[in-house]
């Protein structure tokens, strides 16, 4: 009986504090907008899957993270094709995609977040220099997975998932998955980048995962953290 007491004042003391206006932190409140610039935090997969079942915020987020991108209509192309709530993503910041990518908007989230949290911060502590370029091959395509007749639909079928084959700094140099995985001076920036990356994809797959995966990161949306 005590016990049900104290647990009925707790609420409505809690019912009172809220009323009145109080908020905890946005770091610590699992419904606060996802801020892409603020350090994250242990809501960050809830906060992402909910960027999913709200486009404007998800446009709202990259808008403030520094994103350069423009929001495109939603498209079926017929055979599971298509995508929902994408955007044509140029650039993060002062670093721009080789050619502009079509992402869903979750997973250009995602980039932003692993384009400022890990991309940048690792590339000056490797090689004193800013990333300013990246380089990949390619985003949506209406195909399965390894083209494969017989395989499931890929996450590119769905602009969920982007090929980056390697950076251009701002010192001129360039770095490739390809070349940099059998480079030592390279190959610790590499595995940085998938190591701390991780938390932020549905999936990061590279060269170690499989042959098909040796030129480039494999960077998806929907998945549950699997990296390799």
């Amino acid at each position: 009986m005590r016990t049900l007491l104290l647990f009925c004042l707790l609420v409505a003391l809690c019912a009172l504090v809220w009323s009145r206006g109080w908020r905890p932190p946005d770091r610590y409140n699992p419904w606060a907008p996802l801020d892409l610039a603020a350090e994250p935090d242990m809501f960050l997969r809830f906060k992402l899957a909910r960027l999913s079942d709200d486009p404007a915020q998800c446009r709202a987020a990259l808008r403030d993270g520094g994103a350069v991108f423009a929001p495109l209509p939603d498209r079926e192309d017929g055979n599971g094709c298509g995508w929902n709530d994408a955007v044509r993503l140029s650039a993060i910041g002062t670093a721009r995609f080789a050619s502009p990518v079509t992402l869903t908007c979750p997973l250009a989230a995602s980039m932003v977040l692993f384009h400022r949290h890990v991309l940048q911060p690792e590339a000056e502590a490797a090689f004193g220099s800013s990333v300013r370029g990246v380089d990949h091959v390619g985003s949506y395509a209406c195909r399965n997975v390894y083209h494969r007749d017989q395989a499931p639909i890929s996450r590119h079928a769905r602009a969920d998932a982007l090929d980056v084959t390697g950076w251009r700094l701002a010192d001129g140099r360039h770095v490739t998955v390809e070349k940099g995985w059998a480079d030592p001076r390279e190959l610790g920036f590499l595995h940085a980048l998938q190591g701390e990356g991780c938390r932020y994809f549905g999936a990061f797959l590279g060269p170690d995962y499989n042959d098909a995966h040796r030129t480039h990161f494999h960077l998806q949306g929907r998945g549950y953290g699997f990296c390799r």
